[in-house]
C-alpha cells in the first residue's frame, strides 16, 4: 500500500470518473466444499438444528426403552489354573494357561452335550419361559446356548486373568438363575470326574520356599542393623530433621540480608560522592543543607560526636570565650537544621510532597534557615569554631569514611557466612545421602518380607490337578437371581442423543453447503469483484457524536479508513474524483457511520471535504458530525433555501456539512430534480471532495438517482448480514443506473473471526503498530463500544 496507488481501471460513464467495476455475470455459487467448513464454527452457528434433533433423538431412545422386551441377566465367574509341567524338577507355582486351553473349557460350557444334559438332568426343558421361545428353527437348548455368553478376564488390571465370566440372559429372572445354575453344576461334575489331588509335592515346596525366604530375610535384617549403627549422630531416623540444612538455611537467609545492604550502602555512598563535587572546601555549612540531607540519622550521631572532638581539640579556650550562649544555640539549630532535612526526605519519600507533615516540616525548616541566615554574621563557623571549624565537605569525606568502613566490615563478614554455608551445605547431603541409603534398605525389608508372605500364601492354596492335561478350576461367583439388564435407559437414551446429534451434525452440514452468506473476506471479494477499501468492526455509538469518530485515533478501524484514504487520494487529488456516494445493500450495514470516518480521514491531510446527507429518509449525519437538523438538503432541493445557507461548519477543521432537514413526503422526486445537479456541481467547485451518504440500494430507488450525477460509488456491506443472491441484486441494480463503483467496505461487526484474524491479510491492522506506547504495555483497555450497525 503506497501513496501512489490509483483506483483507475475504466471509465463506463461520461463523469470521467475512476472505477473498479464488478465482474460480469454476478456468479456467486454456494458453498460446494465440505473442506471449506470450519466444523466448530459450524456448530455454533447451527447449534440450535442439533439440539433439536439430539432431543428428538434422546425421546426416542426413552420411548424405546420403555416399550422393549425386558431381559434379566445371571452371571457366574470360574477361575482355570493349570498345573506346572516341571512340578518334580522346580519348587515353584503355577504356568499361565494356554489361550487355546482357556478356549476348550469356554466351548464346553456352551456345547449342547452338557447344555441339553442340565436342562433334562433338573426338569428345566418344560419352563413355561423356555417353552414360549421355542421355533420350527430353534429348540430350548439352542435358545440357550444363544443366549449364554462367555468372555475371559478379569476387570482393571486383571484383565490378562484365566477366568472365565459366563452370562445367561432371559426374559425371567428366577428361571434364569436356575438354567445357569444346572448348566454350571453339570460342568463342575465333568470337571471333578477328571481331577485328582496331588499334595505331597506341594508341601514339601512350601518347606523349601520357607527356609530360603527365611535366610535372605534374616540378612537383610542385619545388613539393615550394622547400617544403622554406623549412623550419623544428628541421624534419629524416619521423619527426623536434618539439623545441616535448617543451619543451610538460616546461613543463606543472613548471606542475603547482608547482599542487600552492601548493596543499599554502595549506592548511598555514590550519591554522597557526586554531592561532595557540588561543594567547595569553604562553603558554608547552611547553604548545603539538602546536600547533608543524604546522611542517614544514625550517621548523623556518628558525625556530631566527631565533630565535637575536633571542635574541642582545636580551640576549646577560644570557643569558651568567644559568645558561648549565641554560638550553642546556633550550632544546635544547624544541628535541627539537618535533622529536619533528613526527616523531610523521608516522609516525602513515603507520603509525597502535598502531604500535610511534608507541609509543616517545610515550614519548620524555613523558620529554622531564615534564623540561621540571621546570626550568620555573628555565628560563622570561624567566629564559632575557628580556623579549624568542620566544613560540609569534611563531614560528607568523613561520612564517607563511614560508609566504607561499614561496607569493608560486611565484606568480611560476608566471606565467614559463605564459609560457614559451604560447610552446612557438604553436611546436610551427607545426612540426606545417609537418609536415602537408610530408606532403601527399610524397603528391601519390606520386600523380601511380602514376597515371602506372597508365595507361602500362593503355595499352600496351590492345587496340582490331574485329568484335562492337569488343570484345576474353582468358582468365584455362584449364579444368582437375574439382574435386568435391558433396556438400559440411560444407554437407550445415550445412543438415541447420539444418532440425533449424528442426524443434527449431517443436517447442519447441508445447511452449510446451502448457506449464501459469506464466511470470508476473500469470498466477498471474489464475489463483488470491486477494489477493497479495508473493513472495520467495532466503533464507538452514534450517540457520542464527533467523539466517537475513530479515524484519527490510531486504533486497527483508522488504520482501516486511512487504507481506503491511499487508494482513493491519487484520483482526488487528480480530479478525477470529487464526490462519491456512499451505499448499501440493507439498513444498518453501517453505511453513515463508515461516510463520517471517511470524512474526518481526508480532512486530517488537509482536504476541504463537505459531507452531504442524501438519506432524506432516515438521515443520521447530524448526529455523528453533531449538528443540527432543522433545514439542510430537503430545503436545498425544494428552492425554500440556497445552498450556502445549508452549509454547517464542524468541530473537524476542513470538515463542513450538509444535514438532510426535514423529511420530505417525496424524497425520489426531489433526488431526481434538477436542484441536486446544481448542488452537486456547486459542491464541486467549491470543495476538494464531496461525500454523499444515501439510502440502501435494495430498500430504496434513491441511490439509483442520484448515483449515476456522482464520480464515484462506494459500495458498505456487512458480511454477517447479507446473503449471496442480495450482493448479487445490490450489485446489479447499481450496475444497471451506470454508477461508478469505484470499492467496497466490509463491515465485518457480528462475523466469524476470520474476517477479523490478526494473522489474514484483511485483518493486519490490528496489531502493535495501531496501539498507543500505554495500550502495549497494559493490553487493551476494557470498553464497552458500540457498534457500526448503530445507524443504516
Amino acid at each position: 500500500m503506497t501513496g501512489s496507488t490509483s483506483v483507475t481501471q475504466h471509465q463506463p460513464n461520461g463523469r470521467g470518473g475512476s472505477t473498479g467495476s464488478p465482474r460480469s455475470g454476478l456468479g456467486l455459487p454456494l458453498r460446494n466444499s465440505v473442506e471449506a467448513i470450519n466444523l466448530p464454527q459450524l456448530i455454533a452457528r447451527q447449534r440450535w438444528l442439533i439440539l433439536f434433533l439430539g432431543s428428538c433423538g434422546l425421546a426416542m431412545g426413552v420411548a424405546y426403552a420403555t416399550h422393549a422386551e425386558v431381559l434379566y441377566e445371571s452371571q457366574a465367574k470360574v477361575l482355570v489354573a493349570q498345573r506346572s509341567a516341571g512340578l518334580n524338577n522346580s519348587g515353584t507355582g503355577t504356568d499361565v494357561v494356554d489361550e487355546d486351553v482357556l478356549a476348550n473349557h469356554m466351548g464346553l460350557i456352551r456345547s449342547r452335550k452338557i447344555v441339553s444334559e442340565a436342562l433334562a438332568e433338573y426338569g428345566l426343558m418344560e419352563l413355561p419361559s423356555l417353552v414360549a421361545k421355542v421355533s420350527d428353527e430353534t429348540d430350548q437348548v439352542d435358545y440357550v446356548i444363544q443366549n449364554t455368553s462367555i468372555g475371559k478376564g478379569g476387570d482393571g488390571s486383571a484383565r490378562s486373568a484365566a477366568i472365565m465370566n459366563i452370562t445367561l440372559q432371559h426374559n425371567s429372572p428366577e428361571d434364569v438363575q436356575k438354567i445357569l445354575a444346572a448348566i454350571m453344576r453339570r460342568y463342575e461334575r465333568f470337571i471333578v470326574s477328571q481331577v485328582e489331588s496331588v499334595m505331597g509335592e506341594a508341601g514339601r515346596m512350601i518347606q523349601d520356599a520357607k527356609r530360603a525366604l527365611e535366610a535372605d530375610l534374616q540378612a537383610a535384617e542385619e545388613e539393615y542393623l550394622v547400617s544403622r549403627q554406623n549412623a550419623p549422630l544428628f541421624f534419629q531416623g524416619e521423619g527426623s530433621s536434618n539439623v545441616y540444612q535448617d543451619r543451610y538455611r538460616r546461613l543463606s537467609e543472613e548471606l542475603l540480608e547482608l547482599d542487600i545492604q552492601q548493596s543499599t550502602m554502595r549506592t548511598r555512598l555514590e550519591r554522597v560522592r557526586e554531592s561532595l563535587k557540588h561543594i567547595g572546601g569553604g562553603s558554608d555549612l547552611s547553604d548545603h543543607l539538602d546536600k547533608l540531607a543524604l546522611i542517614d540519622s544514625d550517621s548523623l550521631e556518628r558525625l556530631g560526636a566527631f565533630a565535637g572532638l575536633q571542635v574541642s581539640a582545636s580551640n576549646s579556650a577560644e570557643f569558651k570565650a568567644a559568645m558561648p550562649a549565641k554560638m550553642e544555640e546556633a550550632r544546635a539549630q544547624v544541628t535541627r537544621l539537618l535533622m529536619l532535612n533528613a526527616e523531610r526526605e523521608k516522609l516525602t519519600a513515603v507520603f509525597g510532597s502535598g502531604h500535610p507533615k511534608v507541609r509543616e516540616i517545610n515550614n519548620e525548616i524555613q523558620l529554622v534557615e531564615d534564623f540561621v541566615r540571621k546570626s550568620k554574621e555573628q555565628t560563622s563557623p570561624e567566629m564559632t569554631f575557628g580556623s579549624q571549624a568542620i566544613k560540609p565537605d569534611a563531614l560528607l569525606r568523613a561520612y564517607i569514611g563511614f560508609i566504607e568502613h561499614d561496607i569493608a566490615a560486611i565484606g568480611e563478614r560476608r566471606k565467614e557466612l559463605i564459609a560457614l554455608t559451604t560447610d552446612a551445605e557438604s553436611k546436610a547431603k551427607e545426612l540426606i545421602e545417609f537418609e536415602l541409603k537408610d530408606l532403601v534398605l527399610q524397603k528391601k525389608i519390606a520386600r523380601h518380607e511380602a514376597i515371602f508372605d506372597g508365595i507361602v500364601g500362593q503355595l499352600q492354596e496351590l492345587n496340582t490337578a490331574s485329568g484335562l492335561s492337569g488343570f484345576l478350576y474353582e468358582f468365584l461367583e455362584v449364579p444368582r437371581l437375574g439382574k435386568r439388564v435391558w433396556p438400559n435407559v440411560p444407554l437407550c437414551s445415550l445412543g438415541g442423543l447420539v444418532l440425533g446429534l449424528l442426524c443434527g451434525m449431517v443436517l447442519a452440514v447441508g445447511n452449510e453447503l446451502r448457506d449464501s452468506r459469506f464466511r470470508t473476506a476473500q469470498e466477498v471479494d471474489e464475489a463483488i469483484g470491486l477494489l477493497n477499501l479495508g473493513h472495520v468492526g467495532q466503533m464507538s455509538a452514534i450517540d457520542q457524536g464527533i467523539a466517537g469518530l475513530v479515524a484519527t485515533d490510531g486504533s486497527s478501524e483508522s488504520e482501516a479508513f486511512r487504507l481506503g484514504r491511499t487508494i482513493l487520494l491519487p484520483d482526488i487529488k487528480s480530479k478525477k474524483v470529487r464526490s462519491i456516494g456512499f451505499t448499501s445493500s440493507m439498513q444498518g450495514d453501517g453505511k453513515s457511520t463508515i461516510v463520517a470516518n471517511f470524512a474526518q480521514a481526508f480532512a486530517q491531510v488537509g482536504l476541504n471535504v463537505v459531507v452531504v446527507d442524501c438519506d432524506l429518509r432516515r438521515p443520521s449525519q447530524h448526529r455523528y458530525l453533531s449538528l443540527q437538523d432543522q433545514q439542510g438538503m430537503s430545503e436545498v432541493l425544494q428552492a425554500k433555501l440556497p445552498l450556502a445557507e445549508v452549509i454547517q461548519p464542524t468541530e473537524i477543521e476542513n470538515l463542513s456539512a450538509i444535514s438532510a432537514g426535514k423529511t420530505p413526503e417525496n424524497p425520489a422526486e426531489l433526488l431526481q430534480g434538477v436542484n441536486l445537479d446544481k448542488a452537486i456541481e456547486s459542491l464541486s467547485n467549491h470543495f476538494d471532495l464531496v461525500l454523499v451518504d444515501l439510502p440502501p440500494v435494495l430498500a430504496v430507488s434513491d441511490p439509483a438517482v442520484v448515483l449515476p450525477r456522482l464520480d464515484g460509488a462506494v459500495l458498505v456491506v456487512r458480511v454477517a448480514r447479507i446473503r449471496r443472491e442480495q450482493l448479487a441484486n445490490a450489485l446489479q441494480r447499481l450496475q444497471s443506473t451506470g454508477a461508478n463503483l469505484i470499492g467496497s467496505m466490509l463491515n465485518v461487526v457480528g462475523a466469524d473471526k476470520e474476517f477479523d484474524a490478526g494473522v489474514s491479510q484483511y485483518g493486519y491492522y490490528r496489531n502493535d503498530y495501531t496501539r498507543s506506547s500505554s495500550q502495549r504495555k497494559r493490553g487493551r483497555a476494557a470498553a464497552t463500544p458500540g457498534s457500526v450497525n448503530n445507524a443504516a
